[in-house]
């Protein structure tokens, strides 16, 4: 824990505690002022968060499995919407080689396409012939133009595509890449996997469901909506009356001793930064972009006063869309070219304003005692796909911040980017393994965490379409999996569907992880990666 200055650690702070008991007789209620206990909490969309609590829902019902037809009906041709050929992106063997295959033939598949669209479009579109830059149709070497008799080629663009998609056997390369033998992640298994998932996870529902839900009944949702409507517009001048109308139907809590000070993306009044928000108050939902949701910092707050003595402040930043090596780049990697990021500065900028005053975003606070500097978490990475350096910029952002706020020491949870869903394919892209870099890395080791959201991540909630392209709109597989998915996803389903189920179990698992940090207790990524990454 950091103190800030009226205590530079919590060994001088006791040492004066008792000289002032033996020597001034200090009572009982002043030995007993609690400083107040800050983390902060940084990142993109994932830190924004888009759940719903209607999507709660979902956590009083059995896991939704999809029918085993949804992974092996397939296309003569590649299909996005199928799950058979999603599998392309998930296979999964021993071998780097293999593994990096999926990928390499889908890059393929995309350059065909655009290859041929160009070569169309060039030839055929009205801005092309209008701007006299029409080029030539190469009719001996490409073949018939996939135009009609008045040039028009709309119309034809998608068997032509598929023609020469088919000329170079790229679905049927994909096909045997998905059948190979080496392949121990098929499609037929992935489905096996889902019905399972839970099992794996069950002390945490448990723990989840206990926190948030006690004992909510799935018939307790029912008019959850038409309640909202009634409230008429839901915004941070009415979210605390939003959130009692909420805790009053499903039993969604309300904190009793943590704050928030949220800047970015989040209901509040304007800052002159479009499109920022900044808001402050007692932690309850609709700290978020709107003010009906909540991200990992409602669970987090909630899950962590239970278990932390004192009053506790959040002070969260978070933007969608937004990249550790652009916007969020801390000064060590500043250069002319690249310079110090916008959202780096915003973030140390407002963490500085709450920390000169803290009086004025928590009311519990008291100046004799102080504030501790608890911990950081981060969730961000969206947008450093493919960013190859990412794990040396996280150690230079987490070296940065301590030394911003003066904590060289300070803990910090990171959470995994959890869309992979597969365990196998826990650590895979540049922003899950940089981040456990980070974790291991000789100045950081023991004082880093990582949440593995992976195993969160209900892949299930985005099956709709492929048990319709299964089994038709009009089976009882699609109306089943409508009656289910339609209320476990938010309206707003950017990342993580929008559920409630994955977001609640986040957040509690970063308030635990960082906890167990504060205690002195070891990561315990390490020991999960070596049996994910079979090291053990």
């Amino acid at each position: 824990m950091i103190r800030n200055r009226t205590f530079h650690s919590r060994t001088l702070r006791l040492a004066s505690m008792v000289l002032l008991v033996a020597h001034s007789g200090l009572n009982a209620q002043e030995s007993d002022r609690k400083p107040l206990k800050i983390v902060f909490l940084i990142g993109q969309s994932n830190m924004v968060g888009y759940a719903h609590p209607r999507t709660a829902w979902y956590l009083t019902r059995p896991l939704y499995v999809p029918p085993p037809g949804t992974a092996t009906v397939k296309s003569d041709g590649y299909n996005g919407g199928q799950f058979y050929w999603s599998g392309l992106m998930f296979a999964r063997g021993d071998s780097a080689e293999f593994n990096a295959k999926g990928k390499a033939l889908m890059a393929e598949r995309k350059a065909i396409l655009k290859l041929w669209r160009g070569r169309v479009y060039d030839n055929f579109s009205r801005a092309a012939i209008a701007s006299g830059k029409k080029s030539e149709w190469k009719t001996e070497e490409w073949g018939p133009a996939p135009v009609d008799e008045d040039g028009q080629f709309r119309s034809n663009m998608g068997r032509f595509l598929g023609e020469k998609l088919r000329e170079k056997e790229v679905s049927k390369r994909m096909a045997e890449h998905i059948e190979s033998p080496q392949n121990k992640l098929h499609p037929k298994v992935a489905v096996g996997l889902i019905a399972r998932r839970d099992e794996a996870i069950a002390e945490d529902l448990k723990r989840v469901r206990r926190i948030f839900l006690k004992d909510t009944r799935p018939e307790d949702f029912d008019g959850l909506d038409e309640a909202i409507k009634d409230m008429g517009r839901i915004t941070h001048k009415n979210r605390l009356a939003y959130a009692k109308m909420v805790r009053e139907r499903i039993n969604l809590p309300i904190a009793e001793r943590t704050h928030i000070s949220a800047l970015g993306a989040v209901a509040g009044e304007p800052t002159g930064h479009k499109p920022d928000g900044i808001t402050h108050g007692v932690l309850s939902l609709g700290y978020s972009k709107f003010a009906t949701n909540c991200g990992p910092e409602y669970p987090f707050g909630i899950s962590f006063e239970q278990m932390v003595d004192g009053p506790v402040l959040l002070i969260k930043c978070a933007w969608g869309g937004k990249s550790l090596q652009g916007d969020f780049r801390p000064p060590s990697l500043a250069t002319e070219e690249e310079p110090t990021g916008l959202n780096w500065k915003l973030v140390t900028r407002h963490i500085r304003e709450v920390l000169d005053d803290p009086g004025k975003y928590h009311p519990d606070y008291d100046p004799q005692a102080g504030y501790d500097l608890l911990g950081l978490v981060w969730f961000q990475g969206w947008n450093d796909a493919g960013n190859e350096d990412y794990g040396k910029q996280l150690v230079a952002f987490i070296r940065d911040f301590r030394e911003e706020v003066k904590a060289p020491n300070l803990p910090v949870v990171c959470g995994l980017l959890g869309h992979s869903a597969w365990e196998r394919t826990t650590f895979d892209g540049e922003v899950n393994r940089g981040m456990l870099h980070a974790s291991e890395h000789p100045d950081l080791k023991g004082t880093v965490d990582l949440v593995n959201t992976v195993k969160y991540y209900p892949i299930e909630l985005g099956f709709k379409a492929a048990v319709k392209e299964a089994y038709g709109e009009e089976s009882p597989e699609y109306k089943k999996a409508g009656e289910v998915l339609d209320r476990a996803v938010s309206k707003d389903p950017v990342h993580y569907h929008g559920s409630a189920k994955f977001w609640y179990l986040t957040g509690d698992a970063m308030a635990r992880k960082l906890v167990n940090l504060l205690n002195g207790g070891e990561p315990t990524i390490h020991k999960e990666a070596a049996r994910i990454l079979g090291k053990e």
